[in-house]
């Protein structure tokens, strides 16, 4: 902006002497003088002051910020690893896929995003697998739930898929709000495809999109966000040991499971009965980049149309490992209630990140005890 004159100042006004009047007459241009010189000095100081406001300001106005950037993958919420922005907030599904020895090779356990096993009945164990918005055209075979499996559903939020189940477990269910697809209500979204010299009850499957299907038509597609873990990087290769197996013998010989740590892959493939243990769907060997190990006392008893059933008492804590980058972590599972999120906490109290990739979670009852080598 152009200096103005201070206040009071006149810019370019003519002071001229005091003259005597007295027997003299002063020409009229000469009285004009004063007068005219006032004038224009005030049309100066106008055109200066309308200049100054014509003149470019530098702007008061704070620039425009940079577009955020949304990305448009995320990390799953059940084992990490990124999946589309957009179908992060999908809801869960939960299968129960059975472990009897004529049910195996099993099907779409190596595209499960986190997998649960625990004894059910007799030696038998059963999984509880869970599924992001992967696409698994074959599932199974499927089988019936049982209550300890429910807590780990509700933590997710997830849609269970079963057929049937004992009576302790189908009661749960709608007392604790379970999103409930059992095949005896959604019969659609399973199949039977029976195989030569297989028992019936070891034949029933289903897809992912089939039971998302049926969730998305009846209002329970979506899902807010899942609590999960803290996920971290895998160890540099420097830090990782040549090799690592972890032994979990939870019965009879055909339910003993061995982890055995790859080195290149800082992971962990899975033996079942003395072979490796087959996805049946993609021929792969199943994998955990984490297999935590937990210790949860359980009482038998029946139910009330005097079934044999289990019940775990998996809330509160109790002893437990985390087996991750070729080194075993002796850890404290937690599950404050019923709905909560499991984790685990070191010998410090501090809670263990696990490596993205498939989890597993190992149950099993104090009379059975892992062996590391």
């Amino acid at each position: 902006m152009a200096a103005q004159a201070p206040y009071g100042q006149e810019t370019g006004r003519a002071f001229g002497k005091q003259r005597s009047v007295s027997h003299h007459v002063t020409p009229p241009s000469a009285k004009a003088r004063p007068r005219f010189t006032s004038i224009l000095a005030a049309l100066t100081l106008a055109a200066v002051l309308g200049l100054s406001a014509c003149a470019v300001r530098p702007t008061s106005r704070a620039p425009h910020p940079y577009p955020t950037v949304i990305p448009t993958v995320v990390d799953s919420p059940l084992d990490g690893r990124p999946v589309p922005r957009g179908a992060a907030p999908q809801r869960p599904l939960a299968i129960i896929v059975e472990n009897h020895p004529e049910a195996r090779p099993q099907w779409g356990l190596s595209r499960a995003a986190r997998v649960y096993e625990s004894l059910t009945e007799g030696p038998i164990t059963r999984y509880l697998a869970l599924f992001g918005p992967q696409d698994v055209d074959r599932v199974g075979p499927v089988r019936s739930i049982r209550t300890q499996f429910l807590n780990y559903v509700m933590e997710t939020g997830a849609a269970l898929a079963h057929v049937g189940g004992n009576e302790d477990a189908l009661d749960l269910i709608p007392e604790l709000h379970v999103t409930n697809l059992d095949e005896f209500r959604f019969p659609g979204a399973y199949r039977r495809i029976p195989r030569p010299g297989i028992a019936y009850e070891h034949t029933m499957f289903t897809s992912t999109a089939a039971l998302r299907d049926v969730a998305d038509e009846h209002g329970w597609g979506e899902w807010a966000a899942v609590a999960h873990p803290a996920w971290k990087d895998d160890a540099p290769l420097s830090q990782r040991p040549a090799a690592q197996a972890v032994t979990i013998n939870f019965s009879d010989p055909l339910y003993r499971v061995r982890w055995l740590y790859r080195r290149d892959t800082n992971d962990y493939v899975r033996e079942l009965a003395g072979r490796p243990d087959v996805d049946a769907g993609t021929g792969t060997v199943l994998r955990a980049a984490t297999v935590s190990i937990m210790v949860v006392p359980r009482v038998e008893g029946r139910t009330h149309i005097h079934e044999d059933t289990w019940t775990y008492d998996d809330v509160g804590s109790g002893p437990a490992w985390v087996v991750e980058d070729g080194v075993v972590t002796p850890a404290t599972w937690h599950k404050p209630s019923r709905g909560a999120r499991l984790f685990f906490t070191d010998r410090g109290g501090a809670e263990i990140a696990m490596d993205r990739g498939p989890q597993w979670i190992e149950i099993v009852p104090p009379t059975v005890t892992p062996v590391f080598e």
